[in-house]
């Protein structure tokens, strides 16, 4: 999940070692992250995967939040947290944890890639942002990229309706990032403990109506990647990403969301087994260079004017 965090207004845009050490460790961290959720889902089942992860990641700041004793939203900062808990923990991870039950880790991660692109259409539709061409170029761009992924697939290897639910993961988590500016700012350890318990009130709920037992893993595996969801990922992972956006560009900050999928196909292939494709190397680069493109490379230029 992408955190969220307050950035300085005189954060450079030239970080310093100790920032891209902190930037390229958030990569890392954060490409295992699809790869670690389909391993747990060998015991548990996806919405209760998901909901175990981000109940004991709320546990975990609100523990900070009254260790730290920092002061809860209230009116319509209180309201902004809850639609952003709603949006990105509960509608992405809904659809996130059951796209990758039948999606590939490394598909998965180059198409919630595409987030950064969607964030500008999604901004546009708001009267945020006006629309680009270079956006546009950038969504030609990825969408040609997913067709030549598919293309070098069978049918039975790719469930379009999986892959479409990661694409619509990646769709709440931009209209989360846009919908949250129209709220005041709150602290962002109180706010990511306010959203994560409304997220997982949503995922708990989904989990009950479709069935799913809430069992406890029994093998180290599943308890290994359980663990790094949590602490790694949630927590840690955020706590990196905090702290490269108040000393870096929000758009240099956002190349994490890009290259982390190059780490993610590596680890895919040597943990999970998954075949890289021919494909699969220029789909995912068609698409990587759009959001680039279309996104990133515009909003790097706003950030220098």
């Amino acid at each position: 999940m992408k955190p969220v965090a307050e950035t300085n207004e005189g954060a450079s845009a030239l970080p310093d070692r100790l920032t891209l050490a902190a930037f390229a460790l958030f990569i890392l961290f954060a490409a295992g992250a699809p790869v670690a959720i389909r391993f747990t889902y060998a015991e548990l089942p996806p919405f209760w995967s998901a909901t175990a992860r981000f109940g004991t990641g709320a546990l975990v700041f609100w523990v900070l939040v009254l260790l730290r004793k920092i002061t809860l939203p209230r009116g319509q900062a209180l309201v902004g947290a809850v639609l952003f808990g709603a949006l990105s923990v509960g509608g992405a991870f809904v659809l996130a944890s059951w796209g990758l039950v039948k999606t590939p880790a490394s598909l998965a991660s180059v198409l919630l890639a595409l987030m950064p692109l969607l964030t500008i259409f999604l901004a546009y539709l708001h009267g945020l942002e006006s629309l680009r061409w270079q956006g546009l170029i950038g969504s030609l761009l990825s969408v040609a990229g997913i067709a030549v992924v598919f293309s070098g697939s069978t049918g039975a290897a790719l469930s379009i309706p999986h892959v479409l639910a990661i694409i619509a993961a990646a769709a709440f988590l931009a209209e989360a990032g846009v919908v949250v500016k129209k709220f005041p700012r709150s602290h962002p350890f109180a706010m990511n403990a306010i959203a994560m318990t409304v997220g997982v009130i949503i995922l708990g709920m989904v989990s009950l109506l479709s069935g799913e037992r809430w069992v406890i893993p029994s093998q180290a595996n599943t308890w290994i990647a359980l663990g790094y969801l949590v602490i790694v990922v949630t927590v840690f992972a955020f706590l990196l990403y905090l702290y490269v956006l108040r000393r870096w560009t929000a758009s240099g900050s956002s190349y994490a969301f890009v290259m982390s999928p190059l780490i993610t196909v590596i680890l895919a292939a040597q943990l999970a087994g998954e075949q890289i494709t021919s494909n699969f190397i220029v789909g995912a680069g068609l698409v990587l260079s759009g959001v680039v493109f279309g996104a990133l490379r515009s909003s790097n230029a706003r950030d220098s004017a």
